[in-house]
């Protein structure tokens, strides 16, 4: 019975939110980047599915951070779009009685660049552009299967001459049934505030990508596939472009005609799809759809295959390593490689 109020609960969530602001009206985005191998096979978000081996996912909800992780290392590395890499580790330990502990380091490498004027005249000068962030997390069991997690996330971004440090943090909670088909979580990400802006003597606080996370999961009882569904942007209801909403809203009220994006759409934009066929319990393929990634990247006359992702965890001696590709646009492709294992394995 929980899990079908908990569907209930997460549909709701996307009927009630309202028009906000739109992308690119926040710094630090690069919190909203991917990490883990696993969870970008699935559409690049996951927020409740519950595997005590897989500390990467704590990256997305610390509510998903578990006593069976304690001693995992988890280290995550994304050939994201052109010379932009991403990195993420992690590392775990629980105390009994007291709840569970990790730490996470984030990077993302925005490569070289050359430095132009305002003409667009290059001046032979090269510089460089990289985000950071420590992950703080903290996790423990709050009432019968529920699990409450919080992570702290210090933030220093630097780009050529100009450098910003920030304050964030992710709140979330997560729920796995007693059979452990179904979980479900969510989780208030991004929470936060500059401490120095970019320009030190004039310089405007922007606000943080605050975002609303939710999600289920359901593994079948006697077949070897687990379905998740992820709701995401959960404040914003409209994730269409603001100029072309803007332009189809006038030429309604001209015409009497509909939005290109109706309401099924709309809906559909914060909708992330993903499947597991899992054989074994040392080998498993994923598949994802992210519906707003699709629309919002592709080219209409060959849309290409931008929105899937796809990719496969396996199990090699003490090591769980994991691959995922993902489609952004026509001409890019990402790639994600995952590697995790216990250190208490090596110590006997």
């Amino acid at each position: 019975m929980m899990k079908y109020i908990i569907i209930v609960i997460l549909s709701v969530f996307v009927s009630t939110q309202a028009f906000a602001q739109f992308g690119g009206d926040a710094t630090y985005d690069f919190l909203n980047t991917t990490s883990s191998a696993r969870v970008n096979a699935l559409g690049g978000i996951q927020v409740g599915m519950i595997d005590s081996s897989e500390l990467s996912f704590t990256y997305y909800n610390p509510a998903m951070l578990m006593p069976g992780m304690h001693n995992d290392i988890s280290l995550n590395y994304v050939d994201y779009i052109d010379d932009i890499k991403i990195g993420y580790a992690s590392y775990a330990r629980d105390y009994e009685g007291i709840g569970t502990f990790a730490l996470g380091v984030q990077y993302l490498n925005y490569g070289k660049m050359q430095e132009a004027l305002a003409n667009g005249q290059l001046t032979g000068e090269i510089f460089s552009a990289s985000d950071y962030a420590l992950h703080i997390m903290y996790s423990r069991n709050i009432w019968d299967n529920i699990t409450g997690g919080i992570s702290i996330k210090p933030i220093f971004s630097h780009y050529e001459a100009y450098n910003s440090f920030g304050i964030a943090a992710d709140l979330g909670f997560s729920y796995v049934d007693s059979s452990g088909y179904f979980s479900a979580g969510i989780v208030a990400k991004n929470m936060g505030t500059q401490i120095t802006t970019y320009v030190s003597n004039n310089g405007e606080y922007e606000p943080l990508p605050f975002d609303l996370q939710a999600g289920f999961s359901q593994r079948l009882a006697h077949a070897p596939l687990r379905f998740n569904v992820t709701l995401q942007n959960l404040t914003k209801w409209n994730l269409s472009d603001k100029l072309i909403w803007d332009h189809d809203h006038s030429e309604e009220e001209q015409t009497g005609g509909v939005y290109s994006d109706n309401i099924g759409k709309q809906f559909l934009r914060h909708v992330i799809v993903g499947v597991e066929y899992i054989p074994t319990k040392n080998f498993i393929i994923g598949l994802g759809y992210n519906f707003q990634r699709r629309w919002a990247l592709s080219v209409a006359s060959n849309p290409g295959a931008v929105g899937l992702s796809g990719g496969f965890t396996v199990k090699v001696s003490k090591f769980r390593v994991s691959y995922a590709i993902t489609s952004y646009h026509i001409s890019s492709t990402s790639n994600v490689f995952s590697i995790s294992t216990n250190l208490s394995e090596f110590i006997r």
